[in-house]
């Protein structure tokens, strides 16, 4: 029987030594099977026979709106000055691609944010365009390959969480390819695609207190992000930076704009999720682990809830989201609205059976309620596929696939990546 099966007992998080008062919220999420409650879904607001036309211009705007009002916010506009600055270039990998590090120098109302982007490109690409990945991560370009030509770029360490004594675990400079197998940058070259990444601290630190550090004070004061009127959050931060990422992206005469696909795990594959639905710019998305606030169905009450999610991490979220804490039933929509919204791109959500929290059949549901949006276009969406077993890849255009172990991303979610993207 997988874990996923298995009614959960005892404390919540036992690798933390959360204070009583957190520890009583985190043992009220609901981990046994049994005891989902019964629900019903909010229904997308369209019908089977709706033309395709009138969701891609009236209904998918309208997902689109519902989410950024009720859960993540709005994402602040491209900024006044845009300027791309090569820093580097040179081979990679035994002469398997060109590395090129970018400045992606973002200017706004007299402030300045620099994104430090890394890009490889297949060098035997000829006179093809490539597709091309793109996905944030957690540690630092460095951390995402054991290439020694990567550079480390020095940044702030933020004191502990109080919530739980949480250090700024992003991998120092002697920690070079920390999380290599979260991007397997030589597995993608070799099947013909470009990859690129950049850190996600440096679009919004990844702390409540820090956003003066980030790209919002280039937009708002810190008595606006302090506010209970607050009408955004660091996914959206996180979003506008991949928006930019994807501008510079398009300035690099070997990629092809058209094919550029995104990816990220746990809140970044929230992020991924959001930036999708709001830039039709991405020809498709992967999304793993990503669970509540991404995924998973909220109406199914199991694994992480509303109330965990705003005391864990409330700085993600629109401010007046916190209404909806203990309220995860009475949510107006689900996250079955989010994926519909990215019709009729091809979707691939991935995630592992020991992922308790993030709930996959959850997100599997979700995928089969959102499938109605590909329906309209003469797809299928999830089709007719059942659950997958360990290392099984099912769907159409929205992919599912699950493996062993817990949460995190590994190699072996590469290459269903790989296979997805191929079909």
């Amino acid at each position: 029987m997988f874990a996923i099966e298995q009614p959960f007992t005892g404390r919540q998080f036992p690798e933390f030594n959360f204070p009583a008062q957190i520890q009583e919220i985190a043992d009220r999420m609901n981990l046994d099977p049994t005891r989902i409650p019964p629900y019903t879904l909010p229904p997308l607001p369209f019908q089977e026979d709706c033309p395709a036309a009138e969701f891609a211009n009236r209904i998918r705007p309208f997902l689109v709106s519902q989410c950024r009002d009720l859960m993540y916010g709005e994402i602040p506009p491209r900024c006044e000055e845009l300027l791309f600055r090569q820093t580097a270039e040179g081979m990679a990998f035994n002469g398997l691609a060109i590395r090129r590090e970018i400045d992606i120098i973002c200017r706004h109302r007299n402030q300045e944010l620099v994104i430090h982007l890394l890009l490889y490109i297949p060098k035997n690409h000829g006179k093809n365009k490539c597709p091309a990945f793109l996905g944030l991560n957690f540690k630092g370009n460095h951390a995402t390959t054991h290439d020694p030509g990567v550079t480390f770029h020095p940044f702030n360490r933020y004191p502990d969480l109080e919530l739980a004594n949480l250090k700024d675990t992003r991998a120092t400079e002697e920690q070079r390819g920390l999380q290599a197998g979260r991007f397997e940058f030589e597995k993608v070259l070799q099947a013909g695609y470009a990859s690129a990444t950049a850190c996600y601290y440096e679009l919004c630190p990844d702390r409540p207190s820090a956003v003066g550090d980030g790209m919002y004070r280039l937009f708002y004061t810190p008595g606006q992000w302090n506010s209970p009127l607050r009408p955004f959050g660091a996914i959206s931060a996180w979003a506008w930076g991949m928006e930019r990422a994807i501008d510079c992206l398009e300035s690099q005469p070997e990629i092809d704009a058209t094919r550029l696909i995104l990816h990220g795990h746990s809140r970044l594959g929230k992020t991924a999720l959001w930036t999708a639905a709001n830039d039709l710019r991405i020809a498709m998305v992967i999304s793993n682990g990503a669970g509540c606030c991404g995924a998973k169905l909220a109406h199914r009450y199991y694994g992480e809830n509303f109330e965990w999610m705003n005391l864990w991490n409330s700085h993600w979220y629109r401010a007046d989201f916190q209404r909806f804490s203990k309220h995860d039933l009475e949510y107006p929509i689900d996250q079955h609205f989010l994926l519909a919204a990215l019709a009729p791109r091809p979707v691939l959500l991935a995630d592992a059976f020991e992922d308790i929290y993030a709930d996959p059949i959850g997100e599997f549901e979700s995928c089969r309620a959102a499938s109605m949006a590909w329906r309209l276009f003469g797809g299928k969406g999830l089709g007719n596929a059942s659950f997958p077993s360990p290392g099984q890849l099912v769907g159409d255009e929205i992919g599912f696939y699950m493996r062993e172990g817990p949460h995190d991303m590994t190699p072996d979610v590469w290459d269903a990546i790989l296979t997805f993207a191929k079909q």
